[in-house]
């Protein structure tokens, strides 16, 4: 189950329990909260129906989710520097910045000098696969592996800001929470209840 709202306030079960997981998000310019019960629910405020899926249906959407954004943060990227010309690249540059996010890049460096990062899909590169991400630093992985490192990556580009009720995770499900978030971001009424891990 999953509750969004658009003001600063926090959303509780029609019982009065918590979610387990806040995440807030930009939709259409608009900043929201998501209240959520699992991971599976956050994803599907992004793709409605995702809930539904099955596990294999919902691995190919978590990666076709990563390349698509991926794809649009990079021509963001690009659109955002003033006076961007395309012929000051080489061909494989080119390539690697425009080029089709379901497939992994043949570029060996991309250096922290250049005006934007690369944004690439993890799970195309090393370790998952012999093509090496490449060197330089300047690289931000969206990682669809599972809904974990795929939101925990979403959140190193930004893109979301994720807080996890521990206790009301631990009384939702018997399964360890392996999200880990060290950021202290959130607006403090949501910090009084979401707890950070240090």
């Amino acid at each position: 189950m999953l509750m969004v709202t658009e003001k600063n306030e926090i959303l509780v079960h029609n019982d009065g329990d918590p979610f387990p997981f806040a995440m807030i998000t930009r939709d259409n310019g608009v900043e929201k909260t998501v209240f959520a019960d699992t991971r599976t629910d956050l994803f599907s405020f992004f793709m409605p129906g995702y809930d539904a899926l099955n596990d294999d249906e919902a691995q190919e959407q978590l990666q076709s989710f990563a390349e698509i954004t991926s794809s649009q943060l990079q021509t963001s990227a690009v659109a955002s520097v003033e006076g961007f010309d395309p012929n000051k690249y080489s061909e494989a540059q080119v390539n690697a910045i425009f080029g089709e996010r379901g497939l992994p890049t043949v570029l060996k460096k991309w250096s922290l000098d250049e005006p934007f990062p690369l944004y690439l899909v993890a799970t195309l590169h090393a370790p998952y696969s012999n093509t090496s991400i490449p060197a330089g630093g300047n690289v931000v992985l969206l990682n669809p592996e599972n809904e974990t490192t795929l939101l925990e990556s979403m959140e190193k580009a930004g893109l979301i800001r994720l807080v996890i009720n521990e206790e009301a995770l631990m009384n939702y499900s018997d399964q360890p929470d392996t999200f880990k978030n060290d950021e202290a971001w959130a607006d403090p009424r949501l910090l009084e209840v979401w707890k950070t891990d240090d």
